[in-house]
């Protein structure tokens, strides 16, 4: 959802500037949380619906595992989260 806002910010400072700034903000947060969640990929040899099915399919309870799950599904929400604003960002940039 977009909602008109107004920022005010000193007249040296282009609009585009600021478009700019929180667009590589979105980009980085981004960025910073699907490395995270990749690094559980690499660890793990799978995508993290594989590795949901492998410990629900476990007979064996492994604390290790269930505590990378919970990690992985935080910086998986985390990554497509700021994914999707970087588009709601640029969607407004672009109009």
């Amino acid at each position: 959802m977009v909602a008109k806002k107004t920022i005010h910010a000193p007249e040296w400072v282009e609009e585009r500037e600021l478009w700019s700034l929180l667009l590589s903000h979105a980009t980085t947060k981004y960025e910073y949380f699907a490395s995270r969640a990749r690094a559980f990929e690499t660890k793990h040899g799978c995508d993290l619906m594989a590795f949901k099915k492998r410990i629900d399919d476990s007979k064996e309870e492994s604390f290790v595992n269930w505590d990378d799950l919970i990690a992985w599904e935080a910086f998986d929400a985390a990554s497509q989260k700021w994914k999707t604003r970087h588009e709601e960002l640029r969607a407004c940039f672009i109009s």
